[in-house]
């Protein structure tokens, strides 16, 4: 059986002699296993298909253990990416967070839009790539049933003033008065409702892009059990921002 899927490219392994086994992320099902055959010869005509960050449309073959790549057509490879160290690392982070929280064989539509989304506002936009990627690992927490509540203080419902706390099991964030948890910063807290879209105070973003991305790396590093080496590479290149 043929399906014909929109799918990006999140990694590719070595498979056999000239063939390498890819792991795509599709709105209809999901995550998928596909081979795709002799790509590792110079001249192969699929070689691009078998890049990350490759955004084409494939023919895939249902059959055995794995599908198999018939054909594909090349939408975007978002090569721009490669020629900025700070974008390419966050871009590296898109793809990975989408290989750890999207399922198999599952309709996970809403993050494959913003997965693909936040590449191309990474390469073609002079947005700012920190922002765009704590917005699309919001999104990707959300769409994992691991939602940062960013409505107000999670145990009395008053508004987050300074020195606030973030419960990392629950995914709150508390007041000062109400404390628990680990502290945060008001930088933070602020910087992550910037990147959700809602109401924030410009004047205390200051330095928080920084930290958001650290508490988002623990945050979904514990609920996934995956310690993301790429974010972690890419708060180092951050320095102070």
């Amino acid at each position: 059986m043929e399906h014909t899927l929109d799918a990006l490219v999140l990694g590719a392994a070595d498979y056999k002699d000239d063939d390498k086994l890819l792991t795509l992320f599709t709105a209809e099902r999901g995550v998928l296993r596909a081979r795709i055959r002799g790509v590792k010869k110079p001249k192969a005509k699929l070689g691009f298909a078998a890049q990350p960050f490759t955004f084409a449309e494939f023919v895939l073959v249902e059959k055995g253990e794995y599908y198999t790549v018939k054909s594909a057509y090349l939408y975007d490879g978002f090569y721009n990416l490669r020629s900025d160290v700070v974008k390419f690392y966050a871009g590296s982070v898109v793809l990975a967070v989408a290989k750890e929280t999207v399922p198999e064989n599952e309709e996970f539509r809403p993050l494959f839009i913003a997965a693909v989304q936040a590449l191309k506002e990474l390469c073609y936009t002079d947005a700012d790539p920190l922002e765009t990627l704590i917005g699309y690992l919001l999104l990707a927490a959300g769409e994992s049933g691991y939602s940062i509540d960013l409505s107000g203080c999670g145990s009395c419902g008053g508004e987050i003033k300074e020195a606030p706390h973030f419960d990392f099991g629950t995914g709150c964030f508390t007041c000062s008065e109400c404390g628990g948890g680990s502290r945060a910063s008001e930088s933070t807290y602020h910087v992550l409702r910037k990147c959700s879209g809602l109401t924030y105070d410009e004047g205390k973003t200051q330095g928080g892009k920084k930290r958001a991305l650290r508490l988002m790396k623990v945050f979904l590093g514990e609920k996934t059990e995956t310690e993301f080496p790429a974010l972690g590479e890419l708060l180092q290149l951050c320095g102070d921002e």
